[in-house]
């Protein structure tokens, strides 16, 4: 289990490392050196070399990647040993379904009598207070429904209101 504790940090840490050596890696229209500070690769060519920092960073890329998936590899055989159906690996915690010892056990009965009169109690409140709250409901949706109808009466009444006087003065003025 240690190994895979060891293994599990190292490959980590090889993630981390991979991924700035990628970030850095001179990308198409941008050099390394812009990373450090410089612009025409000076500074680049200080901390990498006098060829700059392309060789180098390819081939640390390509020596973390490779030990990145040999410590993968490694994991997982280490897990499957671990964690094996067969063998010794067999013999694992199981959890729940581990701590029962007799499977050929007859199965428990519950007496029902003494629960299915609490159970239908329960229902049948929990339909009356459903009905009652739907009755609510409904009465308090009614109300309002009565109250835009008689909005919308007195609306309608002022506007044909509105419109008689309007016509009313229309016509008095063409009489005239």
């Amino acid at each position: 289990m240690s190994e895979i504790n060891f293994l599990n940090i190292i490959q980590v840490l090889i993630a981390i490392a991979m991924i700035g050596f990628i970030l850095i890696q001179r990308g198409p229209g941008a050099t390394a050196g812009s990373a450090f500070g410089g612009g025409g690769g000076g500074a680049s060519s200080t901390v990498f070399g006098a060829k700059g920092s392309g060789s180098f960073l390819t081939k640390a890329t390509a020596i973390l990647a490779t030990a990145f998936f040999i410590i993968t590899m490694l994991i997982a055989i280490d897990s499957s040993e671990t964690y094996a159906s067969t063998g010794d690996g067999a013999e694992q915690d199981l959890g729940v379904f581990g701590s029962l010892e007799d499977v050929d056990a007859e199965p428990v009965m519950v007496p029902v009598d003494d629960v299915l009169p609490a159970l239908e109690q329960s229902a049948t409140e929990a339909i009356n207070a459903t009905a009652e709250s739907i009755d609510n409901a409904a009465s308090e949706i009614k109300q309002a429904a009565d109250e835009a109808v008689d909005t919308v009466k007195e609306t309608a009444v002022e506007q044909v209101e509105q419109a008689t006087e309007s016509s009313d003065d229309s016509d008095g003025s063409g009489n005239q």
